[in-house]
C-alpha cells in the first residue's frame, strides 16, 4: 500500500509498531516525560513532547512549536482511552470518530444515556452535581465514579442508605460531576474485539475471577477467557449484545472493550471504551484466539481490510495484574522466575527496584506488572493465577515509602 502518514495523540508504542508494520509513517505527540521512553522506536523529527496530549491547548501549542499542522497527515487518531477525544478535535474529519462520537466512548452519563435509549439493560444512574444530588439517587445500593477515570479510580460503593448520606456529607464539589449508579449483582465479564462498517467481526469473552471493585476487599484483577469452543451460547449472546452496544455508540470501526454483568438470565452493559484492554489481555487474547488487536487497531485506522481469522488454542489462558501493597519496591521476583511458575506463558514487570508503589487497593490499573497463564481448562487456568497471585504478593519486599 502507499505509505500513510500518521499524527497519534498520546503515547502507545504498540500503536506506533502495528502503524510502522503496516507501512505508515508516524508523528507522535506524547508527554515532556515519556520522551525517554520512544528512543529506538520514533526518531527527534517524529515526536512532539507537550504538557499533557490529552489537552487540546497544550498540543496546539506544541505542534504549532515543532511547525507541524494537523491537516498534513492523512489521520489523526489516538490508541489511549485518555486522548481520544483531543484526537477527533485535532483531527476535525482527518480523525475516525467526531468529537460527539468520541465521548460516547469517554463520558460514562452519555455512554449510559444512549445505551438506556437503545434499549439495551443498564443500570440506573444520575449525573450528580452537589451533595443533595446523591442524597436524592434513591438506591439502597450502589456506585459513585468519575465521568471519565479508568481503573476504579475515585470509584466509591454505598451499601446501604445510610452510606449513600454519608457520602454525600463528604461529596467534593469540586470534583466533580460525578454518575451515580445502581449496584449491579452478578459476575463481571470483559468482551475485547473488533467492529468493522459496524458489525462485530471477532470477540474474546472473559470472565474476571473476582468483579474489578472487589479489590478494595482484598480481590485480584484477573480473568479466564471463556473458551469459544465450550461457552457457544454464551459467545452468541455477547456477540449480539456487543453489535447493540457498537450501533448505540456509533462505535463503526475499531477495536473495543466493553465490560458487563450476568445478571440472572441478562447480561447488564456496565462501560465500554474504543480501545486496547490493558494489562497483557492483548497478549492472552492472540493465545487464545490467534488474534493481533494491536494490528486490526492500526488497520481500521489505515482504512485497510481486517486480516483477523481466529485460531483458538486448546489451552484456557487468563491474565493476572501482579499486585504489591504500598511502598517502596525493594525486592521482586524477575520475569524469569515468574515464567518459571505453573502455566505462565508471558510476563511483563513494569515495577524496578526502587519505585513507590502505590497500593493495588486504590485502582486496577496499580501493578508492578502483568502476566499470562494457561490451564487445560477454566478451573486449573483459574487456579494457577491465584496461585501466582499469592506467591507474588509475599515474595515482594516493600519499605514504607
Amino acid at each position: 500500500m502507499a505509505k500513510r502518514n500518521v499524527l497519534l495523540i498520546g503515547w502507545r508504542p504498540e500503536a506506533v509498531r502495528a502503524l510502522h508494520t503496516l507501512g505508515a509513517e508516524v508523528t507522535c505527540v506524547l508527554s515532556a516525560g515519556e520522551d525517554h521512553e520512544r528512543e529506538g522506536v520514533l526518531d527527534d523529527a517524529h515526536v512532539v513532547p507537550v504538557r499533557n496530549p490529552a489537552d487540546t491547548e497544550s498540543t496546539l501549542a506544541g505542534l504549532q512549536r515543532s511547525g507541524v499542522s494537523p491537516a498534513a497527515f492523512d489521520v489523526v487518531c489516538s490508541q489511549y482511552e485518555f486522548t481520544l477525544v483531543n484526537a477527533s478535535v485535532l483531527g476535525g474529519p482527518l480523525a475516525p470518530h467526531r468529537p460527539e462520537d468520541a465521548l460516547l466512548l469517554r463520558d460514562k452519563d452519555l455512554q449510559k444515556r444512549r445505551i438506556r435509549a437503545a434499549g439495551i439493560p443498564v443500570a440506573d444512574s444520575a449525573l450528580v452535581v452537589r451533595p443533595g444530588d446523591l442524597a436524592a439517587f434513591d438506591q439502597p445500593r450502589g456506585v459513585l465514579k468519575p465521568l471519565a477515570e479508568s481503573g476504579t479510580r475515585g470509584v466509591q460503593a454505598w451499601r446501604s442508605p445510610a452510606e449513600r448520606a454519608g457520602l454525600a456529607r463528604e461529596f467534593d464539589v469540586a470534583a466533580g460531576p460525578w454518575l451515580a449508579e445502581e449496584w449491579i449483582d452478578g459476575p463481571e465479564l470483559h468482551l475485547d474485539g473488533i467492529v468493522r462498517d459496524g458489525r462485530v467481526l471477532f470477540i474474546s469473552v472473559g470472565r474476571y475471577l473476582d468483579n474489578v471493585l472487589a479489590i478494595r476487599q482484598g480481590g485480584i484483577v484477573a480473568t479466564v477467557v471463556q473458551h469459544p469452543s465450550v461457552c457457544e451460547k454464551l459467545y452468541d449472546r455477547c456477540r449480539e449484545l456487543a453489535e447493540s452496544c457498537m450501533a448505540a455508540l456509533r462505535h463503526r470501526d475499531g477495536v473495543f472493550h466493553l465490560e458487563v454483568f450476568e445478571n440472572g438470565d441478562r447480561l447488564v452493559f456496565g462501560e465500554c471504551g474504543g480501545r486496547i484492554p490493558g494489562g497483557s489481555f492483548d497478549e492472552m487474547i492472540r493465545r487464545q484466539h490467534g488474534v493481533d488487536l494491536h494490528d486490526e487497531w492500526a488497520r481500521a485506522v489505515l482504512e485497510l481490510d481486517s486480516a483477523a481469522v481466529p485460531e483458538v488454542a486448546d489451552g484456557w489462558y487468563g491474565d493476572l495484574f501482579l499486585a504489591t501493597g504500598p511502598g517502596v519496591l525493594r525486592s521482586c521476583p524477575g520475569e524469569a522466575e515468574i515464567l518459571a511458575q505453573p502455566g505462565v506463558r508471558h510476563v511483563v514487570l513494569r515495577a524496578r527496584l526502587g519505585d513507590t508503589l502505590s497500593d493495588a487497593a486504590a485502582a486496577s490499573n496499580v501493578n508492578a506488572g502483568s502476566a499470562v497463564v494457561e490451564g487445560i481448562d477454566e478451573h486449573d487456568a483459574a487456579d494457577r493465577i491465584r496461585r501466582l497471585a499469592s506467591w507474588f504478593s509475599a515474595e515482594a519486599v516493600l519499605t514504607p515509602a
